[in-house]
């Protein structure tokens, strides 16, 4: 059942502990209809207050009638609504710059209301989903971690574990009004080839693949915050000045190339590549790496340096240097 699902995930992720005030985004979908009407539900044993709003980025015909459909079913269920607009920046990805717009706009309502908490619907399959787009662009380790149950911002998912044929279910159901995003059936959206392309095939070999994709990205999670806590511990090490090269390499691999990278950021002023950080790590006396900007790391005294020399020449071919521009 879909309400104890959710009940399991809140108290297992810890989204929510009781006695908050909470938004509710939904969009007119299915998986948001869901949402709303299932922490309605597990309010009065939460002690929750709820509240809802749904964003219109502008962006194709017919958007405003979703803000409609959603504003219906906030007031079938006698919760508090909000009808948001936002205007997305021009350039770069449209979906990105739609998302970041939409969550702005969320988290200043959030404000205004004093509610904590901004729960969003996405479930497992657009977890999987996530995870598979990001393998097949090369993503590192931290990437698979894909989406977070929780923010620091105050966002929280809690259909993370419900599949999405369980959630449409629980909408008919209920007989929960929605509308259908034609944007999740456009091809010219990589989430929408690895939907209805990448995944049926690999479900052909194991029709647990989604969930599979799931834990990985939740081991991935894990292994980022043991990173992050043997980060702070280097610390004081992660500044501008020349990085102990023994000391960062005596680290596990991945430690030791997230430290390289932040203290790169940090005398750089700008993140490295990954082929940058192994290059790095595996300088040699003498070596040096490029690492874009005009910047030099090399390694002197047993420790990396790095310096900004715009007369440097670019070098290839020498087995002493490592050029990765």
């Amino acid at each position: 059942m879909l309400i104890a699902r959710v009940r399991r995930t809140l108290r297992e992720r810890a989204l929510l502990a009781g006695g908050e005030r909470v938004l509710v985004a939904i969009s007119g979908g299915p998986d948001s209809a869901a949402l709303l009407h299932v922490l309605l539900r597990l309010a009065p044993e939460l002690s929750l207050t709820l509240a809802a709003a749904s964003v219109d980025h502008r962006l194709r015909p017919g958007s405003a009638r979703d803000v409609e459909v959603a504003a219906g079913l906030a007031a079938r269920l006698e919760v508090p609504f909000a009808a948001l607009a936002v205007d997305v920046a021009p350039g770069g990805s449209l979906q990105a710059a739609a998302r970041d717009a939409r969550y702005a706009a969320l988290r200043a309502h959030a404000e205004t209301l004093g509610a904590s908490r901004v729960a969003v619907g996405h479930t497992l399959d657009d977890q999987a989903e996530t995870v598979l787009a990001r393998l097949l662009r090369g993503a590192p380790l931290a990437g698979l971690g894909a989406i977070a149950p929780r923010r620091a911002d105050g966002v929280v998912r809690p259909l993370l574990d419900c599949r999405r044929d369980e959630v449409r279910a629980h909408v008919a159901r209920f007989a929960l009004p929605h509308v259908a995003d034609p944007s999740n059936d456009d091809p010219r959206f990589g989430r929408v080839r690895v939907r209805h392309e990448l995944l049926p095939v690999l479900a052909g070999e194991d029709p647990r693949v989604a969930v599979h994709l799931a834990r990985l990205a939740d081991e991935a999670r894990d292994v980022a915050d043991w990173v992050a806590a043997e980060l702070r511990s280097l610390g004081p090490l992660l500044v501008a000045g020349p990085l102990p090269r023994a000391e960062v390499l005596a680290h596990p691999r991945p430690v030791a190339h997230a430290a390289i990278a932040r203290w790169v950021e940090a005398r750089s002023g700008q993140a490295p590549k990954g082929a940058h950080v192994e290059a790095i790590a595996a300088l040699r006396d003498g070596g040096e790496v490029l690492i874009g900007g005009e910047w030099v790391v090399r390694i002197e005294g047993g420790a990396w340096c790095a310096r900004r020399e715009p007369d440097h020449p670019t070098r290839s071919g020498s087995s002493h240097a490592a050029n990765t521009e």
